[in-house]
């Protein structure tokens, strides 16, 4: 490991028709075990920052609803390491001897031929990966807003007055899709918090909860009164393992193992949330995963949370 390998004759690399024969093919492979060149290496002592994790994650988040690489997408947000700087810094060193001896030093079509011989060779053998950068503890920011609509100003519940109160929402398509997905009808919202407001517009018929309550009625008034906007999401919160969210498929069911439901109004930037009562599992169709990254100020941005508190897994 870090020695040149022996040439097969001793002026071998003068001849420009070396690298390309079996014997030049050999001693470029035995260069490329010697000298390995890693895109991503697995041991390191630093630590990313929730800020560059949250973006991470809003780039997995959007290759996996995009249909792109998840691979290529994380790449962007944390390059590799460049192939020029192992042949800079470790192989041509190593190989100034061996151009010396054969008049090469000065030749730099010679030298690009044999760095670009190496690169290849090398590039084969590097099987690391981006992924390779993150463990269990490297963590992200991970929303799940129960809202049909694409943008998130469309997706919006507001309230009829200058604060937010249960009994004073207007009763609208996001809001009675939101409450079928935390286990409760308008009706039984209406009921519990004594709202009389019309509905804004016709809603949608025959809609019913898509799962039993997350949180209880009081728990839903909390949030609502303590949403600290007028207008606001509702949507699930956790902070979850990089490596989890890698994994995940996000066309299929998703299972927070844990979670917290949450107010959040994502323009002007406030957050409330309760724990819900268990797991909670989201079907597509029940809205559309955010990170951090996705917002202007995420969570932990808004209320500086004590993240360990909101640690959870999260799979298929």
């Amino acid at each position: 490991m870090f020695t040149v390998p022996t040439l097969p004759a001793p002026n071998a690399l003068a001849d420009p028709a070396f690298l390309a024969s079996a014997a030049g093919e050999s001693w470029v492979g035995a260069l490329a075990d010697n000298f390995p060149h890693t895109r991503y290496w697995r041991d390191r002592s630093d630590c990313w920052s929730l800020k560059s994790l949250n973006a991470l994650a809003a780039r997995i988040i959007d290759a996996r609803y995009d249909g792109n690489a998840i691979e290529d997408a994380m790449e962007a947000e944390f390059p590799p390491a460049e192939p020029y700087q192992t042949w800079y810094h470790e192989v041509a060193p190593q190989l100034r001897s061996c151009l010396h001896e054969a008049d090469l030093d000065e030749d730099s079509e010679a030298i690009d031929a044999i760095r670009y011989a190496w690169e290849d060779c090398a590039a084969e053998r590097d099987d690391s990966s981006v992924a390779d950068l993150f463990a269990s503890y490297d963590r992200c920011e991970l929303l799940f807003r129960f809202s049909a609509e694409r943008w998130l100003d469309d997706a919006l519940v507001f309230s009829h007055r200058p604060w937010p109160q249960a009994s004073e929402l207007a009763i609208t398509a996001n809001l009675q899709f939101a409450l079928n997905n935390l286990g409760y009808t308008i009706g039984e919202f209406r009921k519990a918090c004594g709202n009389r407001h019309p509905a804004d517009r016709a809603l949608p018929r025959h809609t019913r909860r898509r799962r039993a309550p997350i949180i209880s009625h009081e728990q839903l008034a909390e949030i609502i009164d303590n949403a600290c906007s007028t207008s606001f999401l509702f949507c699930l919160y956790a902070i979850v393992p990089i490596p989890d969210l890698i994994a995940l498929d996000l066309s299929r069911p998703v299972t927070f193992e844990k979670c917290w439901v949450a107010t959040m109004d994502p323009i002007n930037g406030t957050f409330f949330d309760v724990l819900a009562n268990g797991p909670v599992t989201v079907n597509p169709e029940d809205g559309r995963f955010l990170s951090g990254g996705h917002l202007r100020w995420s969570p932990e941005n808004i209320c500086g949370l004590h993240t360990p508190y909101y640690h959870a897994g999260i799979e298929n």
